[in-house]
């Protein structure tokens, strides 16, 4: 059978050391979860999900060598989208059960850091017509990413809700390394 399910996501915040001594403290993100499923058999399943999560964030920026100026603060927001393809495992059959789940996947990162100076651009909406307004270039990257997690499902008829806790690694690649998240979620499905 196949499902479609959604639900709310919840990250733990969390400090990040980067090389050079710079910080950066997280909020806790919230964010949403749309995914579709099917099981193939009582206890194995796969999905490919989306996922958006928002945290507010705190950031020390330490000064590169040769520089004379003090570390400087910033605040902005932390915007993630994650597309990841996930297979699941139950470890028993019937309406209430545990299960493992792991996947694989690409999550784009937006730190809303502004990454040059502001532009004047134009573009045509296609009811009311042109619209003229500034842009700022944000640094953004996508980098491959994996996670992890437990959880308990409770099947009720056609639909069903399940509780999830993960670990999401993001590969950051050179001397970041990779980073995680804890995040978790309530996920409210229907079976067709």
């Amino acid at each position: 059978r196949s499902e479609f399910y959604a639900g709310p996501v919840f990250t733990d915040g969390k400090t990040y050391s980067f090389e050079g001594g710079t910080s950066v403290r997280t909020d806790t993100g919230y964010g949403f979860a749309l995914g579709f499923g099917h099981k193939f058999n009582p206890r194995l399943s796969g999905a490919i999900e989306l996922e958006w999560s928002g945290s507010d964030y705190r950031a020390t920026v330490q000064p590169g060598p040769g520089n004379p100026n003090a570390a400087a603060t910033l605040n902005g927001t932390l915007d993630t989208w994650t597309v990841r393809f996930l297979g699941t495992y139950h470890f028993i059959e019937g309406p209430f059960t545990p299960f493992v789940t792991g996947g694989l996947g690409w999550t784009y990162l937006d730190t809303n850091i502004p990454t040059g100076l502001p532009q004047n651009i134009c573009w045509y909406y296609p009811w009311y017509g042109s619209y003229c307004g500034s842009y700022v270039p944000p640094d953004t990257t996508t980098k491959f990413s994996y996670n992890a997690g437990v959880g308990l499902r409770m099947e009720l008829g056609k639909g069903y809700v399940r509780a999830l806790a993960s670990q999401q690694w993001v590969d950051y690649g050179g001397s970041s390394g990779s980073g995680s998240a804890t995040q978790y979620r309530i996920d409210f499905g229907i079976r067709f």
